[in-house]
């Protein structure tokens, strides 16, 4: 059996877990990863990995994942479903488990969980958030996600940290990659009115902060995760349509018109067993003024992950897109690599 240190990993299938897996391999650990369906590991396909079968959900399949571990990163969870009670049971009764499986067979481990900026809420009087402001969630997710953080906090004789990325984009993203396509065919959305603010987060820098925490060891720390850029609908637009060797066209999109396709997607959700792609709530969420949070002591703490500022990380995942035939087109630049 090799030397290396252990690693658990949760969510390792899917876009964000399977860039922390190879960057935790890339730091020298060994990673077993739990996958509900091991005929179908998604990403991790081809990995040195460890493949446990089990679902968070599902406590009695956890102490097999996590015996033997020194540090336990806790990177699945829901980001669309159907209910409160969906979300509640994946991202706040998952993380529970989590948490007492880790006390019960790994009690020495370093609990990770990857949360959310959801969990704080978006900024109230304009200025960044701060880890330590009261959180004020404004959706089901961004509750489901702070009860799964007060789990962690609450669960005694565990070191933890947890990490609340903002919106997190890059190679293998199928959600925001939708803009990408849309640059590809020649328009760009853009909200008409208004300079909501955000902040977004490279795949490879949040997986790189998820490693600069293993390093740091688990001292009840909470830490956003978001480059400290902070960028407008309308500065990201213009990012993307800069992309494609034929500059697409900027489509203003009213507020209102976003809130309505929120309505009619939600409600036509409800005939459907899938979760909704969108929402009335996640529209409001999207509408929201300012998604900003102070990354200052992440960046301290956790050895300056955060140095990938959208330019650069809109071309490396836009050259994943061409390379991998995500984006198919004629109007498609020779791309210079960042």
């Amino acid at each position: 059996m090799s030397g290396k240190a252990l690693a658990a990993l949760t969510g390792g299938t899917g876009f964000v877990g399977s860039h922390v897996a190879e960057s935790l391999l890339g730091a020298g650990y060994r990673v077993r990863a739990l996958v509900r369906r091991p005929e179908d590991p998604g990403w991790l396909k081809g990995l040195p990995v460890e493949i446990v079968k089990g679902d968070v959900r599902e406590p009695d399949t956890l102490d097999a994942l996590v015996r033997g571990a020194a540090v336990v990163v806790h990177a699945a969870g829901k980001t669309s479903a159907r209910s409160e009670a969906d979300y509640m049971a994946a991202n706040a009764r998952g993380t529970a488990n989590v948490a007492n499986a880790t006390r019960r067979r790994a009690g020495e481990a370093h609990l990770i969980l990857v949360s959310s900026l959801a969990a704080a809420g978006p900024s109230r009087d304009g200025a960044p958030v701060r880890a330590s402001a009261p959180p004020r969630p404004v959706s089901f997710y961004g509750r489901s996600k702070l009860a799964g953080e007060d789990e962690i906090r609450r669960a005694d004789g565990i070191s933890y940290t947890i990490l609340r990325p903002c919106a997190v984009y890059g190679p293998r993203e199928t959600a925001i990659r939708d803009l990408f396509v849309a640059a590809s065919k020649g328009v760009v959305p853009v909200l008409a009115g208004g300079t909501p603010r955000i902040q977004l987060v490279y795949a490879l820098d949040l997986a790189a902060a998820v490693v600069g925490a293993v390093r740091r060891g688990g001292r009840g720390e909470t830490f956003f995760v978001a480059h400290p850029e902070i960028l407008t609908y309308g500065s990201v637009a213009g990012t993307l349509a800069g992309l494609p060797q034929k500059k697409p066209v900027l489509l203003p999109v009213p507020a209102a018109l976003i809130r309505l396709a929120g309505f009619l997607v939600g409600a036509a959700s409800s005939l459907s067993k899938s979760p909704p792609v969108f929402s009335s709530e996640k529209a409001d969420e999207m509408l929201q003024s300012a998604w900003i949070c102070d990354v200052s002591e992440a960046q301290v703490a956790l050895g300056e992950p955060l140095r990938t500022d959208f330019a650069a990380g809109a071309r490396r995942t836009w050259d994943w897109y061409v390379a991998n035939g995500w984006i198919r087109s004629d109007n498609i630049a020779a791309t210079k690599r960042s």
